[in-house]
């Protein structure tokens, strides 16, 4: 009886670890097929170059899938020149909405977003695909921008920069936000969480609001391989993407009390922008009050100090008088953020996220 028991003890546990065996490399077969999901609106200008750089690293098995935003420039006819999937909305609703219908329309088990507005370098589609390879468990990783940027000028290209070394460098390579212009997800586990809160209509905080939700469960891992480079704003478009990013995020951080660890919207960043703001208002008071000349020498040396990383990183990489340039450029867009983040608490309780909370 013992040797039949035996027999069946070591029956069974050989059949666990065959089963585990054929089921592993099929595992690996079926999270192969990456989906690529690009929303469009008026993006004939980036098009070519971007589907270009994706197909020149395709992948064995990959669809590209284009969600046209109703486009009233020719983005849709350049898009049809191309081997992809091109699904057009019924009506105008965002970023958010193009992407989750992406998705939905998805045959991968991958999908890999990015915006329409990059080109990806070499190297990346292959990274996605090898890292959910050697990662079997893992549920969303996000890849980084470059840190030349598409268009040309000082101020993209400090926002390359800035970016850049905000993300690089976290313990693990966890971070709290997720980039749609260079992320990807376990298609089940995207729709499983609800997928892009399509409340929001453009390109606003929907990336920020994802992140809440995918680190409830599960961490996002920053994947340095996966690089693009990315158009990056002017600085009219900066103080302005600045201003409505602030507000919105500002009313998101009162629904979540969540902070990020990376990215523009790391805490050091927010540090920064306060003795910015804080010494900007001493110094209009200054001649009125001598005395203050002292708060506001700690200020900016604070500010200094909170953005000395990327300070270094800029002066290192583009020289003294660019990073001199970047360190007055951040001044002033710490104080517009300290505006927008003004009102942004003020205006947070007559919002709709902020009376939903209420209720």
């Amino acid at each position: 009886m013992s040797l039949l028991f035996t027999a069946s003890l070591i029956s069974k546990d050989h059949i666990k670890s065959t089963l585990f065996d054929i089921a592993s490399p099929l595992q690996l077969y079926f999270l192969k097929m990456i989906s690529i999901v690009i929303p469009t609106y008026n993006a004939s200008r980036f098009i070519p170059d971007l589907l270009s750089s994706i197909f020149k690293q395709a992948v064995e098995d990959m669809e590209v899938i284009i969600v046209d935003d109703r486009s009233t420039d020719n983005t849709v006819e350049l898009v049809k020149k191309h081997p992809v999937r091109l699904i057009e909305m019924e009506k105008n609703g965002g970023p958010a909405k193009a992407r989750n219908k992406g998705v939905r329309e998805a045959k991968g088990d991958i999908i890999f977003f990015l915006d329409s507005d990059v080109v990806v370098l070499d190297g990346t589609v292959r990274a996605v695909e090898e890292y959910f390879q050697n990662n079997p468990s893992a549920k969303c990783v996000i890849g980084i921008c470059d840190t030349k940027s598409l268009n040309k000028g000082f101020v993209p290209h400090y926002m390359a920069m800035f970016e850049y070394i905000h993300l690089i460098g976290t313990p693990g390579n966890t971070v709290s936000v997720f980039a749609p212009r260079c992320g990807a997800v376990k298609r089940d586990f995207f729709l499983e969480i609800g997928g892009y809160n399509e409340s929001y209509k453009g390109a606003d905080v929907e990336d920020f609001e994802l992140a809440r939700r995918v680190n409830r469960t599960d961490p996002i891992i920053l994947n340095e391989k996966m690089l693009v480079r990315h158009q990056f704003a002017n600085f009219k478009q900066a103080v302005r993407n600045y201003f409505k990013r602030t507000v919105m995020w500002v009313h998101l951080f009162f629904k979540e009390k969540k902070l990020d660890n990376a990215g523009p919207t790391a805490p050091s960043n927010g540090i920064a922008a306060l003795c910015a703001f804080a010494s900007f208002v001493l110094l209009c008071f200054m001649p009125f009050a001598p005395f203050i000349k002292n708060a506001v020498i700690l200020l900016l040396i604070i500010f200094f100090i909170a953005n000395l990383k990327w300070w270094n990183f800029m002066r290192k990489e583009a020289g003294l008088l660019f990073a001199v340039r970047a360190l007055f450029l951040n001044y002033f867009l710490g104080i517009v953020i300290m505006y927008a983040a003004m009102y942004g608490a003020l205006s947070y309780p007559f919002s709709k996220k902020g009376l939903a909370a209420a209720n």
